[in-house]
């Protein structure tokens, strides 16, 4: 008796087996034409969108550069000179000039990157230039700030200055024979605490200036590049992704009007569905 069981469901994995090839078989000319001439459609489409440019420049920054690049202040007059509002208001040429730049600092170099798309090469250039340049201009001091960096400067000047000239003075005693041996070893000692303050008052000032001077193209690593081929779209990868959908698409309904089929034309099976029809109530 099992031995008859296991026969009879051998037989019938083999039959469902066969039936898949044959199903596959009767519908292989259905999935290939139709997935093929999915994909080619796809690609027609690919053609009619329009291309996408991406202009990219790197620079020396941090973080904050990267918000400054996407606030009003600098937005709004690169809008003014590039003409981008058109019809629009500038709170909305605002918000899609934000849709067109990206901006990303790298966690390991600390470069920041800047990449600006739009639908001309030309154009995602310009955008970038202007972007850099409205940038440069915002991250410099401005008003009581920058008097105030104008003032600790001039101080860190003066004191420069008075280092420097007392250094020197002191240089000057030293090299005198008339020195003794303990006063020499003081006038060393103040030589070196002179020598000390005036590299002090140097890397103040180098600061200082670095921070009235603000961002600029010495920073600059990448100008922005002027792109040569479109990142967007791409068509081989939309022609192949819509020729596997559809080719899933057609396998899946070849399947189901297969297994309609087998179920209309067979009786066991008809029978079990009047039997959970007359369960359930239905007609």
């Amino acid at each position: 008796m099992n031995e008859k069981m296991q026969t009879e469901l051998s037989s019938r994995g083999e039959f469902g087996f066969l039936d898949l090839l044959v199903t596959l078989a009767e519908n292989l000319k259905l999935l290939i034409i139709g997935s093929l001439l999915a994909g080619l459609c796809a690609l027609g489409i690919s053609f009619v969108i329009p291309q996408t440019y991406q202009s990219v420049a790197v620079l020396q920054s941090e973080q904050a550069t990267a918000s400054l690049m996407t606030t009003a202040a600098v937005l709004d007059p690169v809008i003014a000179s590039l003409g981008l509002a058109k019809d629009d208001t500038l709170d909305d040429a605002r918000i899609e000039l934000r849709k067109q730049i990206k901006t990303a600092v790298g966690r390991n170099d600390k470069l920041l990157t800047l990449t600006v798309s739009d639908h001309a090469a030309q154009q995602a250039q310009a955008i970038a230039n202007a972007l850099l340049s409205q940038t440069y201009q915002e991250s410099r001091p401005k008003g009581s700030a920058r008097k105030r960096i104008e003032v600790q400067l001039a101080e860190a000047q003066a004191r420069l200055n008075n280092a420097q000239d007392a250094s020197v003075g002191v240089l000057k005693r030293l090299e005198s024979s008339g020195s003794g041996v303990s006063g020499g070893a003081e006038l060393a000692r103040g030589y070196a605490e002179l020598l000390t303050a005036t590299g002090a008052a140097q890397g103040q000032i180098s600061a200082l200036e670095t921070q009235l001077e603000g961002l600029s193209e010495a920073m600059l690593i990448q100008s922005p590049t002027l792109p040569l081929k479109a990142s967007q779209p791409k068509k081989g990868l939309i022609a192949i992704s819509a020729t596997l959908a559809m080719g899933l698409v057609l396998l899946l309904f070849v399947f189901m009007r297969q297994a309609l089929r087998s179920n209309v034309e067979n009786a066991s099976v008809a029978g079990k569905w009047a039997r959970v029809r007359q369960s359930l109530g239905l007609k």
